[in-house]
Parts: C-alpha cells; sequence; structure tokens
C-alpha cells in the first residue's frame, strides 16, 4: 500500500489539473462489476463544469476540492494509481484495470486505476465533513510536516495509550504520526537504532528525540524521492517510478548483509506485518 511520500508525491503531479475544468468523472465498464462503483456515474454529475481548485492530503487520502461544495475523497487503496493521458484512447495503452476517469474539458485526462480494488471514492458536503471522517478525525502528527514538530511527537509519545506497546507496532498507528507504513517504519527504527520489538516505556528521552528525528529523516527523503517502486503498482501520475528503494537499508532484505555492521537482516512479524531489522545494530 502506497504510504506518505507516495500519497504526497501523486497529489503533486495532479496538481497539473488545478484551475482547470472538469468535463465528467465517468465510471468504466469494468467498474460496474463491483458494487461500491455500480450506477454511481449519476452522483458525481455536480462536478461537470467546475474547476478544480485544490487536492489536500490527509495521511493517505485525497481530497478533490472544486469551485463549489461538495468534496470527493480517494483512497489508493493497496494497488490504486492515478495516469495522465492526453486522448481517452490512450486508457487501454496504459491502464489495465481502469475504474474512474475525470474526463478534463483541455488534456490531459486522469484515469484511476486499481487492480486490487481496494480503493475508494466518497462523496463529502465538505472539507469540515471529511475532517470527521472517523479514519482522518484520529490522524495525529503528519509526518511529512517541515520542519517535524518534536515537541508535539514526544508528548503524544508520552501519552499512557502507547507506553506498553511495541514501537515497531506503533509506529504504524496513525494515531501517533501519519503517513509511515510498512517500509519507512522499518527504515525510521534502522536509523533510530532501535529493536522494533522495544516497547515505548523503555525508550530513554535520547531515543524518543532520535525516534522523531529518524521519522522525518526518513519521511522526507521519501519524498524527494518520489517514493518506493518495487514493481509497476505503484507509479506517479507521470508513469514515473519513485527512487526511494535505492537507499533502503533493511526493508525486504532478509538474510542480506547489513550496511553499516555486516550482520544478515533479520525479519519479525508484529501484528501481522513483516518487519525487517539488523539485529546487532538495533537494540
Amino acid at each position: 500500500m502506497p504510504e506518505g511520500p507516495e500519497v504526497e508525491s501523486v497529489r503533486r503531479e495532479l496538481l497539473i489539473l488545478q484551475g482547470q475544468p472538469i468535463s465528467q468523472i465517468k465510471f468504466t465498464p469494468l467498474s460496474q462489476k463491483y458494487p461500491k462503483y455500480q450506477d454511481k456515474e449519476h452522483d458525481f454529475l455536480p462536478f461537470s463544469g467546475q474547476k478544480v481548485v485544490d487536492i489536500h492530503r490527509y495521511n493517505k487520502f485525497l481530497v478533490w476540492e472544486f469551485e463549489k461544495e461538495p468534496v470527493i475523497l480517494n483512497h489508493l487503496g493497496m494497488s490504486g494509481c492515478w495516469t495522465m493521458i492526453n486522448t481517452l484512447k490512450e486508457v487501454e495503452e496504459v491502464s489495465t484495470h481502469p475504474k474512474v476517469i475525470v474526463k478534463m474539458k483541455h488534456p490531459p485526462h486522469a484515469i484511476f486505476d486499481d487492480c486490487r480494488n481496494f480503493g475508494q471514492f466518497r462523496i463529502f458536503p465538505s472539507i469540515e465533513e471529511v475532517k470527521k471522517y472517523p479514519p482522518i478525525k484520529k490522524i495525529g502528527i503528519d509526518g511529512l510536516l517541515d520542519p517535524f514538530p518534536l515537541e508535539e511527537f514526544l508528548n503524544r509519545l508520552a501519552e499512557k495509550r502507547f507506553q506498553q506497546k511495541q514501537i515497531g507496532d506503533l509506529l504504524m498507528d496513525a494515531r501517533l504520526v501519519s503517513g509511515i507504513g510498512n517500509i519507512y517504519k522499518a527504515e525510521t527504527l534502522f536509523k533510530a537504532k532501535l529493536h522494533p520489538e522495544r516497547v515505548v516505556s523503555t525508550l530513554t528521552e535520547d531515543e524518543t528525540v532520535l525516534l522523531g528525528k529518524s521519522i522525518s529523516t526518513i519521511l522526507l527523503r521519501a519524498l524527494n524521492d518520489k517514493g518506493s517502486s518495487f514493481d509497476a503498482r505503484y507509479r506517479l501520475p507521470s508513469g514515473e517510478g519513485g527512487k526511494a528503494q535505492r537507499w533502503h537499508k533493511v526493508y525486504q532484505r532478509i538474510k542480506e548483509p547489513c550496511t553499516e555492521c555486516g550482520s544478515k537482516i533479520e525479519k519479525i512479524v508484529q501484528n501481522n506485518r513483516s518487519t525487517y531489522y539488523c539485529p546487532v545494530c538495533q537494540k
């Protein structure tokens, strides 16, 4: 699933549509095989003729704002991706599982492709109502904030509800920091030299400070490289892939030598998710 840096990279490229009027939001024939899309195209008719004012990001959600309310909430799911095209004839050339087409009055147009079909499109009356949506209402610190609010992070981490959590599990909890998934959890913990099974209450003040700084460093570096691409599932609207995977130290490197000590990278499972780490560097 795309993490914060990937979703933010997608958002930035979609902003090419900012200020441009929509002709129609179309649902493809393929989309009609799935109940969540069936007969929904008419619900999106009010957006025809409206200009895209902005596209916001809340954790891993994108919110499309127009000249008039309502707004559209979009989640990429496990495999959703946006692709820009100049003519609708290109849909079959660039997309294997097209679900939604945002046809603009003038190109480029945008296609939402989603082979695993976990993507979402929801209409909300306003952005204020989006903020009340439970998955967004509970979001903690945006990990991509620059500068990162270290003091707020330390205060949140000190909350009683987090004290008995394993840090590798907690970093996946958006109530603490949003934008971290399995990839950047592993890379953050390696940079902070923390074992993923360390319980929060055992961390020293210096360790928590380093952890906060490591979250920011890893996420912003990943954003600078437009995210991580391991296969064709994650690509930017331009068709480009991310480059952050080139500097990963532990993620998916099981049994490979640690770049710092030479020990073999190991893997454990926390809350049904794999966590990669160096058993020597991370204590």
